[in-house]
């Protein structure tokens, strides 16, 4: 274990042990550093929350060894998962989206993964168990955080814990990865920037046989209701087998258990029996985005930091990444080899990507509601005739051209980059589409590190881990020998990899690269700068703007 500091009961308190919080303490405690990790429940996730990881959690996933875990976290490997819309379950349906199961999928030429079908539920159980099999970590359930008060060498926390016992914490940073109320925001006194509110949903999971015995229920990945009112509507299947989330569109602010009554009943008629699994539960559809996501040692991430409409499936898998990108600068400033532009990196990162994700989120949510405006001719679908299939058809082409984005939604999960990051070496090249629907693999700073298959049959991007990464790719390897050398005096966790596969020297299109433990490039280039300190200064937070403009290192002018 590695523990820095005498006076400290751990080297990081994180607050909430969802996603977020404990994908932070998993990055921690595989680094050696004792965490304590709070929540002020048991630890077990009942409610409608996320569904599907995405194939940038599932790289990571794999980074961690547990992607096979999550391939078989109970949700049926042979179901398929089409998306289809229709008036109800039992008429016919209007549109269908072919989605393979997940038996059947197979990673695509840009990563070494794909995404998954895992409730929360099931993916927070398996992110604690691994959290708790690291030895530096402890868990704590049934700890409130009440307060906290830090200064300049940790923070002080006062927690309510079972019995109404008090503890107090002293740490090196504290973490909140406290939700969307988050108290260690409130304490802070950040506030958020907020969009305009699109409306209100609220959803439900319903255990339901009868609804699995109908086949756009049981033998699909979600149904859609299509009325004059718009999408109203959505059936998922929550574990594969009878349980379904419902969710609905409300108009008073709440949502009821009425309310679900109604929509199934809309959905499958009258005679459907089911039972509530959990509660109703509204949520607001509009963007939030702290102002600030650090203030001294006491960080947030996840959805503490940025909320956003699910449509997507975005929130949690975005706060996922604000761990892995936290992880490593927080091992780098207890380590003393990350300098003092480490957390403010941490903000201008992962705050742009929050605000670019919740963006792509709002979009597809006003993909729905512009649907509503489309929908007058719904009451021919049921009828017979020409007129009757011609309104089909208009729908059903309307409907696949409309949403097709929000489920293939790849360059929203892997096209993300940290422009303009200060700990990352700009090299003038332009940057790529950010389209959600596409994704355009590149080694250009600040984006992730491309993946390409290597001789032994792993990916590049299973070098990236806790430590830099230099790719040599064609140029002197003796070159690297200096910045190695450098670096580890320095202290800065390194290695340095030579490959010789043209594949890879395509990809990253320079004789060598930079790659920073969460995967990103931080810089690449024809030659080694010959002054490497002034390049490890930027990249491990000590460097400024002046540093990062130096010519020489910048890649050589390319055609």
């Amino acid at each position: 274990m590695k523990h820095h500091s005498i006076d400290a009961d751990a080297d990081v308190v994180v607050v909430g042990a969802g996603p977020s919080g404990a994908a932070l303490a998993v990055e921690l405690g595989r680094r050696g550093f004792s965490v304590v990790l709070l929540e002020a429940g048991d630890g077990v996730v009942r409610d409608a929350r996320l569904h599907t990881v995405s194939i940038r959690t599932m790289e990571i996933a794999r980074r961690w060894g547990i992607e096979s875990e999550l391939r078989n976290c109970g949700w049926p490997l042979d179901r398929p998962q089409d998306v289809v819309w229709g008036t109800s379950l039992a008429e016919p349906e209007i549109a269908r989206l072919e989605w393979p199961a997940i038996a059947e999928m197979r990673p695509p030429e840009f990563s070494p993964t794909f995404a998954q079908r895992c409730p929360q539920r099931w993916f927070n159980a398996i992110l604690l168990d691994l959290a708790r099999r690291q030895p530096s970590v402890e868990v704590r359930t049934s700890a409130r955080m009440e307060s906290f008060v830090q200064d300049e060498s940790g923070v002080s926390v006062e927690l309510a814990e079972a019995g109404d016992r008090s503890t107090r914490l002293r740490c090196r940073y504290l973490v909140g990865c406290d939700g969307g109320r988050s108290t260690v925001r409130g304490v802070l006194g950040i506030e958020r920037e907020m969009s305009s509110t699109w409306g209100t949903s609220a959803e439900a999971i319903i255990r339901s046989p009868d609804l699995a015995s109908f086949p756009l229920a049981g033998r699909t990945g979600r149904f859609t209701v299509v009325e004059p009112t718009g999408m109203s509507i959505s059936l998922l299947p929550f574990d594969g087998r009878e349980e379904f989330r419902v969710t609905l569109m409300v108009h008073d602010g709440r949502g009821t258990p009425d309310d679900i009554r109604r929509a199934v009943t809309t959905m499958a008629g009258p005679d459907v029996d089911f039972e509530f699994v959990t509660e109703v539960m509204p949520w607001t559809n509009r963007e939030a985005v702290a102002h600030q996501f650090f203030v001294g040692r006491v960080i947030l991430a996840g959805d503490a930091a940025h909320t956003m409409p699910t449509t997507g499936g975005m929130g949690m898998n975005t706060g996922i990444l604000d761990s892995t990108d936290l992880g490593w600068k927080l091992q780098a400033l207890m380590e003393g080899w990350g300098g003092p532009g480490l957390l403010p990196s941490y903000e201008h990162e992962r705050r742009s990507a929050a605000v670019r994700t919740a963006a792509l989120a709002s979009a597809i949510y006003r993909d729905w509601l512009a649907m509503k405006d489309q929908l007058s001719d719904v009451a021919e679908l049921e009828q017979e005739g020409p007129a009757a299939e011609q309104a089909r058809q208009r729908l059903r082409e309307l409907l696949l051209t409309g949403f097709r984005r929000e489920f293939n939604a790849v360059g929203g999960a892997l096209g993300y980059r940290y422009e303009d990051s200060p700990i990352c070496v700009p090299d003038g090249t332009p940057p790529t589409p950010d389209v959600m629907e596409t994704y355009v693999p590149t080694a250009r700073p600040g984006h992730l590190a491309p993946h390409v298959w290597l001789e032994d049959g792993t990916s590049t991007i299973d070098l990236f881990d806790r430590e830099f990464v230099l790719l040599c790719l064609g140029g002197d390897e003796s070159a690297a020998t200096q910045i190695t050398a450098t670096a580890t005096v320095r202290g800065i966790p390194w290695r340095t990899v030579v490959l010789t596969d043209p594949a890879v020297r395509k990809a990253y299109a320079r004789n060598y690269a930079l790659v920073r433990p969460d995967g990103h490039v931080a810089w690449r280039g024809d030659a080694i700068p010959t002054d490497v300190d002034s390049l490890l200064d930027v990249v491990t937070g000590h460097g400024g703007a002046d540093a990062l403009a130096r010519p020489s290192h910048n890649a050589a002018a390319h055609a």
